[in-house]
């Protein structure tokens, strides 16, 4: 973990990493972890034909879902559970069947209680879909408080 994660980030790092990749609606969605780290993850995903709509077009839960899942694992990063109060998204693009989508989610502001979250779904440069997102962060931690140190869990 990167981007200001200290020593109890790189412990839990494969334990946390798992988890994510574990995501079963993720896996059927076809979504795949590229990479993540404090208040940061992007995740990608390949266009097939499963993933158009009634008009032939990129299915607008797919830019949807492709995000959350990145939103999910950056809310999520610190160890803490969070789980989403709201999701506004804006599409703006389609997709052919056989082109990559990437969605890189940042956090843009967080509290021991909220955090805000800016996803963006492009493919090759292009804008695809914005997401604007706020989670609760809740007093709950991934793998037990017990295996956060107390300056994590208060900075965290």
């Amino acid at each position: 973990m990167t981007d200001g994660a200290g020593d109890d980030a790189v412990e839990h790092r494969a334990e946390l990493d798992a988890l994510w990749r574990g995501d079963e609606f993720a896996g059927r969605l076809g979504a795949e972890l590229e990479d993540w780290g404090g208040g940061w993850a992007r995740v990608g995903l390949t266009v097939t034909d499963q993933h158009r709509n009634f008009a032939g077009w990129l299915h607008g839960g797919v830019s949807f879902g492709l995000g959350d899942v990145a939103f999910a694992v950056a809310s999520n990063s610190w160890g803490r559970l969070a789980v989403a109060l709201s999701v506004d998204v804006q599409f703006l693009a389609t997709a052919a069947p056989g082109e990559r989508l990437v969605a890189e989610g940042r956090e843009r502001h967080r509290t021991q209680r909220t955090g805000a979250y800016l996803i963006e779904v492009s493919s090759d440069g292009r804008l695809v879909a914005s997401l604007h997102a706020l989670v609760h962060r809740t007093s709950r931690w991934h793998l037990g408080e017990d295996a956060w140190s107390d300056e994590w869990r208060a900075t965290h």
